[in-house]
């Protein structure tokens, strides 16, 4: 044992110390009080005080006294054995199984094992996702009958090994298992937990069971890479990529075919195709091509034959979910040269909306030989054409005659106001008055080079009042509709229509404050018409508008190719992953938008989540403004999964959707048959500096006995502290002390009269 005294004065300062006892002590020079009482009565008094001072001085010095032993500590040997599902596969020796080779390895170094326990406590575990204890007496080892363990996570279970003998000296660490990590969520990566045991200098012995690659006993054909969701419009081809990946079936051709799934859960099989491998291990890839046709939500499975002699074959096929979105409306607009205000504020309204394809041609009135011919113009897939101020002599008969064919095939068709617009622009006697709803008197001209005729339009502002709440007018909700109208500002002035044609499916959707007639809906042959008197609701966007503007341009489109019904509020969710393993987390984004398009702040949202199992979950939704988020912990369950979502507002129902996501059902542990001894070779050799090595299995009772004969340090030093008055008995006793010498001192002076 090693001892030593040191002091430590106060505010770090002996000199200061020494300097306040000589100061008291100088007090004992001065000492008139004793002059009146005898020699021996005075060196009593001056030994009381002199013992006071010393006190002092002890208290103020602090000795310290600081003593070292050494103490026995016991050592603790880890031994982790793999209980996960993988141990059920070949080992590659006689036959066996990795799990019959490492219990067999295991038992035959029992005797050792009991041996070694007099001298170094035994830690026995079982591993697979998770960290179990075997008891070990030194006379039993207890096994599971069977490894049933469905993952693997080797960091994690020696990260809870050694947090379980914190406070002991590890002796050393074996490892046990075939070195397949197969866990989805690792709490502490594989890697991690090496370079842990090397910082605290533990060795670490690892020992491997099975081949690496033994492709007799691993024959499997998987799916891999097939992107988890796809959208597409309507009649667009869509083009599915995935891989294929085989072991054990090089150059032999592999079915493989596409399957769609719909809402009702009915399969149709859309292509089939014949793949290929060269060589094993190889990914080659598949390309298969679909057209959908109806709008919807659907499944997409790419399944790979099953092959004879398959070890997993839930591998053989991968889902993509697949959203056939309505084909995207495409509109041709035709306006004059240079453009108009209104022209430009039409144009950015519907072209925000990414559902829509905007077309623009301006037409110079004094140039009309540079219109492009009318096959250019008129493409068959046109939905709608939105005709401006453009004169009928300008764009000619061949093009009038053009658009009156498609109207009449089902193109929607839109005349707006303007100088050179319906009557005043000529249309009289064209193809085109048979298509617009109004009637055109002979009369109604405005001569191109002639000043304006102001009898032909409506002057001063016009209020915009709706007649119905159709769906081309109806700019909220029908209780709230009339007040945004009335908000709205009015247009500078409108065509006048003198006349409403008196026909079928003719209606007047708006008037004016007066009466006037501003936007009149029709049909013509299989397309639907509009005639909008007005050419300036740019107005409403410049006077803080711009969301009812936005919405009431892009419900005119989508009436005039009978789309209206989407225009019913959409209520979307938003998930980046749709595919998940088990044990997973599952997390989404949704929130609501208007008809036209704006987020509806203020809705409420509810969710359910239907489980494969046929129950039901309430969804957790946390607000983030205007968006929720719904979170759903540990999807254990494997199969294919649905959330509903519904939305309110203000008590009124806002609409619903539902989105579909799958957790895979694999078996990660036999998946891949093969083991990964290097894996833990590379683990083994983090704790090299310690002594840790990666060893065979017939070579573990020559590394018992080497733990045997050399055990770690099993003594460590202990070091005692002391210090004056450090606790609180001590620190009573000194204050009990000094106040008794004080009392002492001054009761001897009262009794002598000497105070």
């Amino acid at each position: 044992m090693n001892s030593s005294w040191s002091t430590q004065p106060i505010f770090d300062s002996a000199p200061l110390v020494i300097a306040l006892v000589v100061l008291m002590g100088a007090f004992l020079l001065v000492r008139p009080s004793l002059q009146t009482t005898n020699h021996r009565r005075r060196l009593t008094l001056v030994g009381l005080r002199g013992v006071v001072i010393f006190l002092l001085l002890i208290a103020m010095l602090r000795p310290t006294h600081i003593s070292t032993t050494a103490e026995p500590q016991s050592a603790v040997l880890v031994l982790l054995f793999d209980q996960s599902r993988s141990m059920q596969l070949p080992s590659g020796i006689e036959n066996k199984s990795r799990w019959e080779v490492q219990s067999e390895s295991l038992q035959r170094v029992h005797s050792l094992l009991k041996e070694l326990s007099k001298d170094i406590e035994i830690r026995l575990y079982a591993y697979d996702q998770g960290l179990v204890e075997i008891p070990f007496d030194g006379a039993t080892i207890v096994f599971p009958e069977l490894p049933t363990g469905e993952q693997t996570d080797i960091g994690s279970a020696l990260h809870e090994a050694l947090r379980r003998e914190l406070g002991n000296r590890i002796a050393g660490v074996i490892l046990l298992g075939d070195g397949a990590q197969t866990a989805f969520e690792p709490t502490v990566e594989i890697l991690e937990a090496g370079r842990e045991l090397g910082r605290l200098d533990y060795p670490l012995y690892t020992i491997a069971f099975g081949l690496p690659g033994d492709l007799n006993d691993s024959r499997d054909v998987s799916v891999e890479n097939l992107p988890e969701q796809y959208s597409v419009f309507a009649k667009n081809k869509l083009a599915i990529q995935a891989h294929l990946r085989s072991r054990g079936f090089a150059n032999k051709e592999i079915p493989v075919e596409l399957l769609i799934e719909d809402s009702s859960g009915q399969q149709q099989s859309l292509a089939t195709s014949r793949i290929k491998i060269p060589t094993d291990q190889k990914l080659v890839p598949i390309t298969l091509s679909h057209i959908p046709t109806i709008p919807g939500k659907y499944r997409l499975i790419v399944r790979a034959a099953e092959q004879p002699g398959e070890l997993v074959t839930k591998n053989n096929q991968l889902t993509s979910f697949l959203t056939v979105l309505e084909g995207g409306v495409k509109i041709l607009y035709m306006d004059s040269w240079p453009p108009r205000i209104e022209t430009r504020f039409v144009r950015n309204a519907i072209g925000q909306s990414p559902d829509m394809e905007l077309h623009e041609f301006l037409v110079d009135a004094e140039s009309p030989a540079s219109l492009p011919r009318v096959e250019e113009l008129m493409d068959d897939e046109l939905d709608a054409l939105i005709l401006g101020d453009v004169d009928a002599t300008v764009l000619g008969r061949d093009l009038q005659q053009a658009i009156e064919a498609a109207v009449g095939n089902g193109t929607g068709f839109l005349m707006t106001g303007g100088f050179h617009s319906f009557g005043p622009g000529g249309y009289r006697g064209t193809a085109l008055e048979d298509v617009l709803p109004i009637e055109i008197n002979q009369f109604e001209r405005q001569d191109l080079e002639a000043p304006i005729r102001w009898d032909l339009h409506l002057e001063g502002l016009l209020k915009v009042t709706p007649t119905t709440n159709h769906s081309i007018t109806l700019l909220d909700t029908v209780a709230r509709n009339a007040a945004i109208w009335d908000t709205l500002p009015p247009l500078n002035g409108a065509n006048r229509f003198h006349q409403i044609k008196e026909t079928p499916g003719v209606r007047v959707l708006a008037t004016s404050q007066h009466g006037d007639p501003l936007l009149v809906s029709g049909a013509y042959g299989r397309g639907r018409v509009l005639a909008f008197a007005g050419d300036s609701t740019y107005l409403w966007s410049r006077h803080g508008f711009e969301l009812q503007h936005r919405r009431f341009w892009r419900q005119v489109v989508l009436w005039l190719v009978r789309r209206e019904d989407q225009e019913q509020s959409n209520v979307w969710i938003q998930m980046p992953q749709r595919r998940f393993n088990p044990g997973s987390n599952f997390r989404f984004d949704a929130g609501a938008k208007s008809p036209a398009g704006d987020t509806i702040a203020d809705a409420k949202f509810s969710a359910t989540l239907s489980l494969p199992d046929g129950s039901t979950a309430t969804v957790r939704l946390s607000s983030h403004g205007a968006i929720v988020q719904g979170v759903v912990n540990r999807l254990r369950l494997p199969g294919d999964y649905m959330v509903h979502l519904t939305a309110q507002r203000e008590g009124q129902a806002i609409g619903s959707t539902r989105a579909d996501f799958q957790v895979f059902d694999q078996d990660v542990e036999l998946g891949n048959p093969a083991a990964d001894p290097d894996q833990l070779t590379q683990l083994a050799d983090l704790t090299e500096s310690a002594g840790g090595k990666a060893v065979a299995a017939e070579e573990l009772p020559q590394l018992l006995e080497m733990i045997q004969r050399a055990p770690p340090e099993l003594v460590i030093d202990v070091e005692t502290k002391w210090q004056f008055a450090d606790t609180a008995w001590e620190a009573w006793i000194f204050f009990l002390g000094l106040v008794s010498v004080l009392t002492a001192e001054w009761g001897l002076r009262k009794k002598w009269g000497l105070v």
